[in-house]
């Protein structure tokens, strides 16, 4: 994303509802330049840090969502990116200039706040922030501010940001929204429907099946344009529809273990251990709620990144487990892994075996 300033419209803003009273959130302007460049604040899921200011380009490291750099920009849409503010120290090497917001302002909330799935208070509600929520901006849309949210771009009106929120939060389960992803039980099996979410750093509207598998006790939604379902016994597969069919490269795979999430957690760790240095991290997924998330994308015993990177959520379900493995070529892990991450955030637990 190319730096824009909005130092001035919000200042004035923020001065015309301050001497209104009225004012319940607070626009903090943009930093500015620094000792070395401008903060910046990571939106996708994932991003690589490459050691050129090129896509092809080893990959040295991964950043994620609301990690914050130092960037200085360049020609030809790339960044050079620091991780502190020492010019030799710091240099983490070079990112894509689209998937951060540099040198934003930010928005933080004073009181409950309402997201709208675009610009119109007649739109599906896709967040309800609390009090002390802070957001990068990544637009002012005259009466609307477009703000980062995790897993898309959500619309916040002046009036809900003026005044208090008092309207309480539409549920994305309720009918009457049926344009929001994960609407679970609501949705049928194989309803189609559009959904807006953040990719390259705008608003991209994709198309979403909705699956439900009482097999493995969920529910999903996977953009049916780029993935193919293929489904067996006990799994559920998502594979790029660029891919071989039987053999796919770039595939999400869902199947249920009735091990307990730290068993498998510990054995797929040892697994991977053999090829990758992984890290092993907690996660919440923003509707099947905590998990384990282990990566495997450093090539065991260098700094070098795999060719094949690897991501697996464990996510407890009952006496169990749901183990999601996204599978990536390097090549294509930045736009595949956008989409997968996106995917996994509409997951839900449903028939939960052992309860």
């Amino acid at each position: 994303m190319k730096k824009t300033h909005w130092l001035a419209v919000l200042t004035a803003l923020v001065l015309a509802l301050g001497i209104l009273g009225i004012a319940h959130a607070e626009i903090i302007p943009a930093y500015g330049e620094g000792q070395i460049g401008l903060q910046a604040v990571v939106l996708c899921e994932e991003l690589t840090v490459r050691a050129e200011p090129s896509s092809s380009a080893q990959a040295v490291k991964k950043l994620h969502y609301g990690d914050k750099i130092i960037a200085q920009p360049q020609t030809g849409g790339w960044a050079a990116c620091f991780l502190s503010d020492s010019v030799d120290e710091g240099r983490a090497g070079w990112v894509n200039e689209d998937y951060l917001a540099i040198d934003p302002a930010w928005l933080r909330t004073e009181a409950k706040t309402p997201v709208y799935a675009w610009n119109d208070t007649m739109a599906p509600k896709v967040a309800l922030l609390d009090a002390n929520t802070t957001l990068p901006i990544l637009k002012d849309d005259g009466e609307w501010l477009v703000v980062s949210l995790r897993g898309a771009a959500g619309w916040i009106h002046q009036e809900n940001y003026v005044a208090a929120a008092s309207e309480a939060f539409v549920s994305p389960a309720d009918p009457a929204v049926s344009p929001v992803a994960g609407a679970g039980a609501q949705r049928q099996n194989g309803e189609r429907f559009e959904e807006i979410i953040m990719l390259e750093g705008m608003p991209e509207t994709v198309h979403y099946e909705h699956v439900v598998s009482e097999d493995l006790g969920i529910e999903i939604d996977y953009d049916y344009e780029l993935f193919v379902r293929r489904t067996e016994a006990g799994l559920e597969r998502f594979a790029s529809s660029y891919d071989s069919v039987q053999d796919p490269m770039d595939y999400l795979e869902l199947r249920r273990s009735a091990e307990d999430a730290d068993t498998v957690a510990a054995s797929i760790g040892a697994t991977l251990s053999q090829e990758y240095d992984i890290t092993v991290a907690p996660y919440t997924l923003e509707r099947a709620g905590n998990c384990t998330v282990i990566n495997a994308d450093v090539v065991k015993g260098t700094n070098q990144m795999a060719s094949v990177l690897q991501t697996v959520y464990i996510i407890p379900a009952g006496d169990g487990c749901i183990v999601a493995t996204a599978h990536m070529a390097i090549e294509s892990s930045e736009g595949f892994g956008r989409r997968i991450s996106y995917i996994m955030n509409t997951l839900e637990l449903t028939d939960v075996q052992g309860e």
